[in-house]
């Protein structure tokens, strides 16, 4: 494992909950997206169906994606405010905002697990009553992840279907959690089955 040196009197490995460290995740997360998106010709040859996808709007959402985390890192350095960057954030805005730094560092996305989640759930193994139960209290990791991850505003919720085959849904920073639900609501309306 590498250690970051600290700079600017900050050492990254003192506290891994505080604004500054989620902020400079995001940042960091956001340079990758820009590599990403500046070299999208090179890269997507080298990427599983990477031959299908047009580069220039990979890019484009790339840089969306980055521009995303690095507003939202300019927030949170914000909202520390004068109690300095090494302040601590409560516990639901951590989790907001590792959401939002985890999708930086991870390509921009971040998968949403309900339906699987859902469906094990809703199995009559003996094996999933834990899952069941956490899955009817509202209590189950996915369903607390797509609460976080709305809370931001910062994703745009993606379920698409590429030649005939539903893929697996997720959420990409970038967006709008309010177009995202908007376009959840209306694909729960066809579907009574459908509960999360």
């Amino acid at each position: 494992m590498t250690t970051e040196p600290a700079r600017d009197g900050f050492d990254p490995n003192q506290h891994s909950d505080t604004y500054e460290a989620l902020a400079r995740r995001c940042e960091q997360g956001a340079e990758d997206l820009e590599h990403e998106a500046d070299n999208a010709a090179e890269i997507l040859p080298t990427r599983a169906g990477g031959d299908r996808i047009d580069p220039q709007n990979w890019a484009e959402q790339k840089r969306a994606a980055a521009h995303a985390a690095r507003e939202y890192a300019a927030s949170l350095r914000a909202e520390a405010g004068d109690r300095g960057p090494l302040a601590r954030m409560d516990r639901n805005r951590l989790a907001q905002a590792e959401q939002v730094a985890s999708a930086a560092n991870l390509g921009g996305i971040l998968i949403d697990g309900r339906g699987p989640a859902e469906r094990q759930a809703q199995s009559d193994s003996v094996f999933d009553e834990g899952h069941r139960q956490a899955w009817e209290a509202g209590e189950h990791p996915s369903q607390r992840k797509a609460a976080e991850v709305e809370a931001t505003g910062q994703f745009t919720h993606v379920a698409e279907t590429i030649d005939g085959v539903e893929q697996v849904p997720f959420w990409r920073l970038g967006g709008s959690t309010d177009e995202a639900t908007a376009q959840r609501q209306a694909e729960r309306a066809d579907s009574d089955d459908n509960e999360f």
